[in-house]
């Protein structure tokens, strides 16, 4: 198989690895990425998306009141009694099946945004094809192998994964990698098979092999690729870092992926893209509601399943203090017929429902109910309203900020932007809100436009995400062209921080930007630290690309972060270390190395045979 063959199909690796006299090769961190992440999607806003794989019946998720009485002439074997929908604030026309009272609370607090029959032209009926057509954002007739948050993330680290960000670009859960993700190289999500896997991977535990030979090989080449693998630590220590605050069901498989999601945001992690999936199949040809009661069924199961998700998601979200940086979105391959089948379900259709969760929507239904003729045939289908890539144009443009030459670098051609997300009118427009940390000072700046009326600008500081506290003011000087406001915060004792700016109005009205997350940058790798050989017998040699002069701590850990060998040397640029001479050496395993001078740190991985 060609490399680039393989990369297209494989998350990346960021350190080789050989068994039975090949080297395993360690390196210090690339200084590049400290710069790359400042190059990040700088925001903060983060994307779940969260597949409904089957295509989903949204004439019994959403549902059309003000054509019920075709609905019971279309599909009177599967129809919900119209006095168990439940009703939607402001919509008296539409309301949702009776098994999601979770999101209907969510959107009566105006956390739900739905955008009403989303389809493509000319759509095929075909799983498979549908699938790839949603995942890459392609006509019916075009065939791409880039995903269109694939390509959408390559514009930010065109050079990946040569050059690569320190945190993943994306993150999935539930499956393999999916086309969405994958950019004109390699696919750009790490992805992790299933949730119990993720919490091998948090805790260094590999799954069980058989107890043979090969089974010992097996588990030591799966450990081996786990420890290689740069993105293990950051996203062990983002999980380590971050703390759910609110409770999810533990046999909802769903809400144990957004579980982790929440966590992994809160922990500090900078992945703007996370992918889920729902464990049921949408495909409901046959047994969609029970007989004796159609609220109930496999359909009612399912979107209980996501209904009750969504909510302990949300609701973590809140208690962050993280609702208004992350909005989720449901997307399914296609719709159902209209009218139902003589085996208690529908089959494969048209157009459906998108609803988008979080605290920056505008909390409306965007579209109206779809017609239902009155001479319904078994070919009559829910009509597309929307493009679904005018769905992504939306939120490529409102939510990621992409430029229009961005835009149409990964969606091809301009699309109608739809109000998905709530726009806030502000007497002063905030053109960006960006910042930097160097040494031991954290530079924020923001570009305003248009001020008028405003008294001053609090800049606010968080190492929660959640609690703000003032940290200095900036004042206003009400100019109606551009100006750069700066500020520096040199009171830093922690690793990282959230930023805002909290803008006052001389009429005491207030108005926050968005939160910025910065971490810092001054250690992993900074030197240009390496060791060989790797692995190790009884000595190896540590080199510093830039000279050093001063004294050096050597330290070995395991994996848990316990120490096990621990040396001061003086050094230039070159030293040895000699295990011979050691009173206790590290037995044979894999361990972390740590080096620390002056204020230089790096981190490597170490294999001792």
């Amino acid at each position: 198989m060609k490399r680039r063959d393989f990369l297209k199909i494989s998350p990346a690796l960021s350190l080789p690895f050989f068994i039975n006299g090949f080297p395993l090769t360690a390196a210090a961190e690339n200084p590049l990425l400290h710069l790359l992440r400042e190059q990040a999607l700088e925001n903060g806003r983060v994307l779940v998306l969260i597949q409904l794989n089957g295509g989903n019946d949204g004439l019994n998720t959403l549902i059309p009141l003000d054509q019920y009485s075709q609905l019971v002439n279309a599909r009177g074997n599967i129809v919900l009694p119209s006095n168990k929908v439940l009703p939607l604030n402001g919509a008296p026309q539409t309301g949702l099946h009776p098994a999601m009272s979770g999101i209907q609370q969510l959107y009566n607090n105006g956390q739900v945004n739905i955008v009403q029959g989303v389809s493509y032209p000319n759509p095929s009926f075909s799983h498979f094809r549908s699938t790839d057509i949603w995942f890459t954002g392609s006509n019916s007739n075009e065939y791409l192998n880039t995903g269109w948050l694939g390509r959408a993330l390559e514009l930010e680290y065109p050079g990946y994964p040569n050059t690569f960000p320190v945190d993943p670009l994306a993150v999935q859960i539930g499956s393999q990698a999916s086309l969405i993700t994958q950019s004109s190289t390699i696919n750009t999500a790490v992805t992790v098979t299933d949730p119990n896997a993720f919490y091998n991977l948090v805790n260094g535990i590999v799954d069980p092999a058989p107890d043979t030979p090969y089974g010992h090989e097996l588990t030591f080449l799966r450990l081996i690729k786990q420890q290689t693998d740069d993105y293990t630590a950051v996203i062990r220590d983002a999980y380590n870092a971050g703390t759910n605050q609110g409770s999810y069901a533990a046999d909802n498989s769903l809400a144990t992926q957004l579980k982790i999601v929440a966590r992994l945001i809160k922990g500090g992690l900078t992945t703007p893209v996370y992918v889920v999936s729902h464990p049921d199949t949408f495909d409901t040809h046959a047994n969609q509601v029970a007989v004796a009661d159609t609220t109930t069924g496999n359909h009612a199961i399912m979107l209980d399943i996501l209904s009750t998700a969504m909510t302990s998601f949300q609701q973590d979200l809140t208690a962050m203090g993280l609702h208004e940086r992350v909005a989720s979105m449901t997307f399914t391959e296609f719709g159902r017929r209209i009218k139902s089948n003589d085996s208690l379900g529908t089959d494969h259709g048209m157009a459906g429902p998108v609803f988008f969760f979080g605290g920056s929507l505008n909390p409306v239904i965007i579209g109206s109910n779809p017609v239902i003729p009155q001479n319904i045939t078994a070919n009559d289908q829910v009509t597309m309203q929307y493009d679904f890539r005018s769905v992504y144009y939306s939120v490529l443009k409102d939510w990621f900020q992409l430029t229009n030459e961005q835009l149409n670098s990964v969606l091809f051609e301009p699309y109608n932007v739809l109000p998905i997300f709530r726009q806030t009118a502000l007497p002063v427009k905030l053109l960006s809100f960006t910042g930097k940390w160097a040494g031991n000072k954290v530079t924020l700046q923001w570009d305003t436009d248009q001020e008028s009326g405003i008294d001053y600008y609090e800049v606010q500081r968080s190492d929660d995400g959640n609690n703000f506290s003032k940290i200095g003011m900036v004042s206003a000087i009400n100019t109606t062209i551009k100006h750069t406001y700066t500020f520096n915060d040199l009171s830093l004792s922690k690793s990282l921080y959230y930023y805002r700016i909290k803008i006052i109005e001389k009429s005491g009205a207030i108005e926050f930007s968005s939160v910025l997350l910065l971490k810092s940058n001054q250690s992993v790798g900074r030197t240009g630290v390496k060791i060989f050989p790797n692995p190790v017998t009884d000595r190896f040699t540590v080199s510093f690309d830039n000279k050093l002069s001063g004294s050096v701590t050597v330290m070995i850990t395991d994996l848990s972060g316990k120490e096990v060998w621990k040396q001061e040397r003086d050094v230039t640029d070159v030293f040895d270390i000699n295990f011979s001479f050691a009173s206790r050496k590290p037995v044979a395993g894999i361990y972390i190395l740590k080096l620390y001078a002056k204020n230089e740190e790096a981190t490597l991985k170490l294999l001792v045979q």
